[in-house]
């Protein structure tokens, strides 16, 4: 959520449960994307590796099963939290935000700090520990405040409004002058040690999930389709299929490399089939157009489906099938294994839900049936 304007940095509000942008830019990258400011209604926050320190495990209440086995890497995990700074003051709150961290742990989709305190719990069990500010949110970063020239920069700017850039990572106007606009790129939280508190309330262990991967096109709108079914636990956007390693998003999109713009999809079968996912699938896009979607065009946006068991293989094949009879034999979708997938860069995550390019956020409530805005 965007801070008041004039709210000081220190006691900023921000969802610290969200993986963040990667602050690896330098001051051309923030200038070239200062044309779209658009006012941002949510933070970010940095994913960067965490270490700990005055750990303290708190027991499972009384009655709570002391066998039961603790969250490990793989499993799908629930956790309450607390992030406060080292005065006390509370930065992020699961009662706060009203919903908790959820994520699989081990993975990207959260900050690193939340992986830590939830691997080795038990269901009922909390944790707290401090987390010093070179392994949190990174130390504060001189190249990542950048001066805007006036006639660059909108109108009605004012200091400590949060804005977010058209390569979606978000700033916060630190001056306002005659001159210019002065925009700080770095996280909220940069250069503070922080406290996690967490409690794991729900725990599915690895063996219980499958992923598969998407294409359908622009992943921004297919991801926020699949963030709302129920069962799914975690989804990312990525590149996969292609013939180089961890491509950008202007390699893929130079058509040079062969990759597909995708959805992975982490889900608990007990809760939704993957027969139920392909029909979210092909409801959400036209699979009778070769290397297209609507207005966008390459073979980045192609129809596909990439699985990792021979189960879902052959369920995709007997849905394609399905589809073909349906559609008088045009459809075009591939079906591979999934492969050289890598996740697309930060500001692509979850980005409808996060506000897109107009900083507006969409719901990825489960079960949610609101129109999506494919840009935002």
């Amino acid at each position: 959520m965007a801070s008041a304007v004039g709210a000081p940095a220190s006691v900023q509000r921000v969802t610290c449960r969200l993986a963040p942008f990667r602050p690896a830019v330098c001051r051309c990258s923030i200038r070239a994307a200062i044309a779209f400011i658009k006012p941002s209604n949510r933070q970010t926050a940095s994913r960067q590796a965490q270490q700990h320190r005055g750990q303290s495990v708190r027991p499972a209440a009384a009655g709570a099963d002391a066998t039961a086995a603790v969250a490990s890497p793989g499993d799908y995990v629930e956790l309450n939290y607390t992030v406060s700074l080292d005065d006390g003051t509370v930065v992020d709150s699961s009662e706060a935000a009203g919903e908790q961290a959820c994520f699989v742990l081990g993975g990207s989709r959260a900050v690193a700090g939340f992986h830590q305190a939830a691997g080795g719990l038990a269901v009922g069990e909390s944790r707290k520990f401090v987390v010093k500010a070179a392994d949190a949110y990174g130390e504060h970063k001189e190249e990542l405040i950048v001066e805007v020239p006036r006639s660059q920069a909108p109108n009605g700017l004012q200091e400590g409004q949060v804005v977010q850039l058209s390569n979606g990572m978000q700033a916060t106007v630190v001056g306002v002058d005659d001159e210019g606009v002065t925009i700080d790129a770095n996280h909220p939280l940069a250069g503070k040690d922080l406290t996690f508190d967490v409690e794991l309330t729900k725990r599915i262990p690895a063996a219980e999930l499958e992923t598969a991967a998407f294409g359908a096109g622009c992943f921004w709108g297919v991801e926020l389709v699949f963030q709302r079914v129920p069962g799914v636990v975690q989804t990312a956007v990525g590149y996969s299929q292609g013939r180089t390693k961890n491509p950008t998003y202007q390699e893929v999109c130079s058509g040079t490399t062969g990759h597909n713009e995708v959805v992975q999809v982490v889900y608990a079968p007990a809760e939704v089939s993957f027969d139920q996912l392909l029909d979210v699938f092909w409801s959400k896009h036209d699979p009778t157009t070769l290397n297209r979607q609507g207005n966008d065009v390459g073979e980045q946006y192609r129809s596909g489906i990439y699985y990792t068991t021979d189960a879902q293989r052959a369920a995709a094949e007997a849905s394609k099938a399905r589809q073909n009879a349906k559609l008088g034999g045009s459809v075009v979708t591939e079906i591979e294994p999934i492969a050289n997938y890598s996740d697309a860069e930060e500001y692509h995550q979850q980005y409808l839900a996060k506000g897109g390019r107009f900083g507006q956020p969409q719901s990825a409530a489960k079960g949610c049936t609101d129109p999506i805005r494919c840009y935002g």
